[in-house]
């Protein structure tokens, strides 16, 4: 691919619309120090103080932003709260302009919150909200309805699974499956064994749980996707990632890395850079080459789940060229 490619890709990437469907979270970031010489008047103890609050979408939301910073139209179909971090999951989309018609605000829900205290820059032990609502799934299948009612308009359908309570469960997911058709991927911490009929994409630990074994990790992949018959993208760190179906097989390397990098959110911006380029008309290897481009952007940004805009992509591109 060249830069004249690319270019044409990014400029077809901005017309695009795409739904993301799944669990969406708040990641909720702010410094923390325990050790302080404050206590509470009306307690006596101890009070530690937090500061530097900063707010991301997460979890599904952290796709739908990556495809909206590409320039990505997005909808959204899951569920929040209505409180404090719900309103706040609407903001953040609203300020990246990410349709929230389907993102639904249910009283009897918290909204998914992930609170993660920072210190000299390394998370501590999550405070997590509404991960495990009992509730959740009593609204699924409003949630389907609209998507499945809407399908055929989107350019792409991607579909999000990671709360142990997730919006989708096998029944729902296996029904969502009929409307989606090829034009879609599933990135699954749980029903991955239920993609049948759609491109799944895993990390090296969720593949090495399905396939054992990875010592000859090429013919292993390939030995999976001849049982499974429908394709796979294996995102695999440091070693890049791999796209095999029934047909064809590529293996894209990552591109070197220079100073710090923070890879929380890289499997979600890989989903999203893959299935922008997929939907504009890229080729397996022109769509793994921009996603590795895109997560080679996202990982150099520290303490947040890092994106990355057309322009930031094409200096990378040049980058890697020089």
């Amino acid at each position: 691919m060249n830069s004249q490619r690319l270019e044409a890709l990014l400029a077809k990437i901005s017309a695009l619309r795409i739904a993301v469907i799944g669990d969406f979270a708040l990641d909720f970031y702010f410094d923390f120090n325990p050790n302080t010489t404050d206590f509470s008047i009306e307690t006596g103890k101890q009070v530690q103080h937090a500061s530097k609050t900063k707010t991301y979408l997460g979890g599904a939301g952290n796709v739908a932003k990556n495809l909206a910073c590409l320039g990505v139209q997005v909808d959204a179909f899951g569920l929040r709260g209505d409180d404090v971090f719900g309103r706040e999951m609407e903001y953040l989309a609203n300020s990246l302009q990410i349709n929230t018609l389907q993102l639904k605000s249910k009283i009897p829900l918290d909204t998914p919150t992930y609170s993660k205290p920072m210190q000299a820059g390394i998370e501590q032990s999550r405070l997590d909200f509404g991960t495990q609502n009992q509730l959740f799934q009593q609204f699924t299948p409003e949630i389907i309805h609209e998507l499945a009612i809407h399908a055929s308009s989107y350019d792409w359908i991607i579909i999000n699974e990671q709360f142990q309570i997730p919006l989708l469960n096998q029944a729902t997911f296996e029904y969502l499956q009929k409307y989606v058709g090829e034009h879609a991927i599933a990135d699954l911490r749980s029903l991955g064994q239920y993609a049948t009929n759609t491109l799944l994409k895993v990390n090296e630990l969720e593949l090495t749980k399905i396939i054992g074994n990875t010592n000859d990790l090429e013919k292993a992949i390939k030995n999976w996707v001849a049982k499974r018959q429908k394709p796979v993208l294996v995102t695999l760190g440091e070693q890049g990632m791999v796209y095999a179906s029934p047909a064809e097989f590529h293996w894209e390397k990552a591109i070197p890395l220079h100073g710090s990098i923070d890879t929380v959110g890289a499997g979600d911006m890989v989903v999203a850079a893959f299935s922008a380029a997929r939907a504009s008309g890229a080729n397996i290897q022109e769509a793994c080459l921009f996603a590795s481009l895109a997560v080679h952007v996202s990982i150099h940004k520290m303490g947040e789940t890092g994106s990355a805009n057309p322009q930031e992509i094409i200096d990378a591109y040049h980058a890697t060229r020089n």
